[in-house]
């Protein structure tokens, strides 16, 4: 043991000395695909509506309330607006702003006037009043931008107008208990959990397979340096004469491969946090949402799953390597599994459904499943034992087979 431990450190200090190398493992990947993430949202816009940025929302007669919402410092969301007359807006410029990618929302008449007499006709005991207060949200329909950016003002600006109107307008028939709870006016806590909810269930489908990805990228560019290139070059028959055993070098590198890999997923995860956080437009289309936190438990639960997903991608990696003789044909099938994980990644963005249980039992998949739950806020910490065992147990006996072989000579080292 004492050996395997010599050789990882040694191991983890020749990468980290070398700040090219240590930057391409560990910040290089997560930014790339921070930065890609961060694209696939203008290139969808432009593509859909013909402009990088989000258009202006058109506001026709628009009441005082809604002017003095969208103008207030407690508006919270950075969208821009264009007022416009109804008199000066015909059914045919809606239409047509409509298919040039706008979103317009029409008041109707009167507005202000008919919220107040909906809460005049509250105070005054009818348990079911009228109102002719409507607010209508046009867009093209052919564009899915467009109907993810109707739908996220609708969930996120009109439930916040509605407060708005209660305190602005029900004025003087708001009765005793009516009144809702008063934050400061900046509140970093409620900030969080105001946005952490929704932000996190979005986050759920694109990040679990995100990490994976990175993880294995890293595993398996480790295991070519550490393992591949050593052995093309001869290195490793050189350190096989040393007084060190075969077993405590193997195994000092594959520990180190999973101590690097592991470290690398927490910057990925720090590296997307921080994305989510700097994305305050938070466009209905971006799949980074704004405001993705996990909470000390969660976190504790992702530091734990990763491990040994590490440890059993490193585990078949090594076996590959060692089974090949050919760096082309070792590249090659390293190369495979990345192919599959960028495939489920994909996958796991247009399912609906949360994972089964069975699933937990796939190696690495079930850590997929399990960082889903994890980012979901719903931790169910006897599934991911499981799945952390299964990882385990199947990196332990890949892992061992490897290295009887090699000791055999069925493997050349």
């Amino acid at each position: 043991m004492r050996k395997t431990i010599i050789i990882f450190k040694w191991e983890i200090k020749r990468i980290v000395t070398n700040w090219r190398k240590a930057l391409a493992m560990f910040l290089l990947p997560a930014v790339l695909m921070m930065v890609v993430l961060n694209l696939i949202p203008v290139l969808i816009n432009y593509v859909t509506t013909g402009s990088f940025g989000q258009k202006p929302i058109i506001a026709v007669n628009a009441p005082d309330s809604f002017i003095d919402y969208v103008e207030s410092d407690d508006y919270p969301f950075p969208r821009r607006y264009v007022f416009e007359d109804k008199d000066d807006v015909s059914s045919s410029d809606i239409t047509r702003l409509a298919k040039k990618g706008n979103m317009i929302i029409k008041f109707s008449d009167k507005f202000d006037r008919e919220i107040k007499n909906f809460y005049k006709e509250l105070y005054n005991g009818n348990s079911t009043p009228e109102s002719k207060a409507a607010v209508e949200i046009i867009f093209s329909d052919s564009s899915i931008t467009m109907y993810q950016r109707a739908s996220q003002f609708e969930q996120e600006d009109l439930v916040q107008y509605k407060n708005f109107c209660f305190e602005e307008l029900a004025g003087k028939y708001k009765k005793i208990g009516w009144d809702r709870f008063e934050t400061d006016e900046f509140n970093p806590i409620t900030a969080v959990v105001k946005n952490r909810g929704t932000a996190n269930q979005q986050a759920a489908v694109v990040i679990p397979g995100i990490i994976i990805l990175l993880l294995y990228y890293c595993v398996y560019s480790l295991s070519c340096d550490i393992f591949a290139a050593e052995r093309d070059r001869g290195f490793m028959k050189k350190l096989i004469l040393t007084p060190l055993s075969p077993s405590s070098i193997f195994g000092g590198k594959a520990a180190a491969v999973t101590a690097i890999a592991f470290i690398s997923s927490i910057v990925t995860y720090g590296v997307l946090s921080l994305a989510s956080w700097m994305n305050i437009r938070n466009d209905s289309m971006s799949l980074i949402p704004f405001g993705m936190i996990l909470t000390f438990k969660e976190f504790i639960a992702f530091l734990l799953v990763i491990p040994p997903a590490a440890f059993v991608l490193s585990a078949v990696c090594i076996s590959i390597i060692f089974s090949l003789e050919k760096m082309q044909d070792i590249l090659m099938n390293l190369q495979f599994p990345l192919i599959i994980f960028l495939l489920e990644f994909f996958l796991q963005m247009a399912r609906t459904a949360p994972p089964f249980a069975l699933e937990f039992m796939i190696p690495v998949h079930g850590t997929l499943c399990a960082m889903r739950d994890i980012f979901a806020t719903d931790v169910r910490w006897y599934l991911l034992v499981l799945t952390s065992l299964i990882n385990i147990l199947v990196g332990t006996l890949v892992m061992y087979r490897t290295f009887k072989k090699i000791g055999d000579g069925s493997y050349d080292a």
